[in-house]
């Protein structure tokens, strides 16, 4: 015969009383049992926090985000690059028209500014549809407070060193030598 085998208990759900706070009944059954207890808001949030740590989905997270900002500094970079380095002969102009190296800087880096808002955008949307489609199909789908503005924050840095690095190009520029060229 088998005897069956004592587990502990992972958790217990309790509903107090009318009158009775959650936080009270919690703070009560704490220092009743010497057991941690936790009020629905604080388990959910126990929850997630467990799930960070513990959860390899985080890891596997994390090596997509550094893959993704990985080609998007090639990506961006090479092609705001060769945007610039083709258009050269433009930015010979403006400067023999007598616009500063400030004003051509700022020119790359709105543009750069531009292009990272949009793209932010487009991804952001993206997200919320694809959670949309998930929900609908049953999949759980959450996207935490501070995603967006991790997501956001992680572009702006992408495009600010894609633009750093095809502003050096224009630095370098002496418009008499890209028309002695020609």
């Amino acid at each position: 015969m088998l005897m069956p085998v004592s587990r502990p208990h992972t958790f217990i759900l309790a509903t107090a009383r009318a009158g009775i706070s959650p936080a009270e009944l919690a703070d009560r059954i704490t220092a009743k049992t010497h057991m941690r207890a936790r009020t629905a808001a604080n388990f959910k949030s126990d929850t997630v926090h467990w799930l960070l740590v513990n959860s390899e989905d985080v890891g596997d997270i994390a090596s997509m985000i550094i893959l993704a900002m990985s080609v998007g500094f090639g990506v961006t970079g090479v092609m705001l690059y060769m945007f610039t380095n083709e258009n050269l002969s433009q930015y010979a102009v403006l400067s023999a028209m007598g616009a500063t190296r400030k004003m051509l800087l700022m020119m790359i880096f709105a543009q750069a500014g531009l292009c990272a808002l949009v793209g932010t955008g487009l991804g952001l949307g993206l997200c919320g549809i694809a959670g949309q489609l998930a929900e609908r199909g049953g999949y759980p789908f959450r996207v935490m407070w501070f995603t967006p503005l991790v997501g956001g924050a992680m572009v702006l840095i992408v495009s600010a060193v894609a633009a750093a690095l095809s502003a050096w190009p224009v630095l370098k520029l002496q418009p008499a030598l890209v028309f002695a060229g020609r």
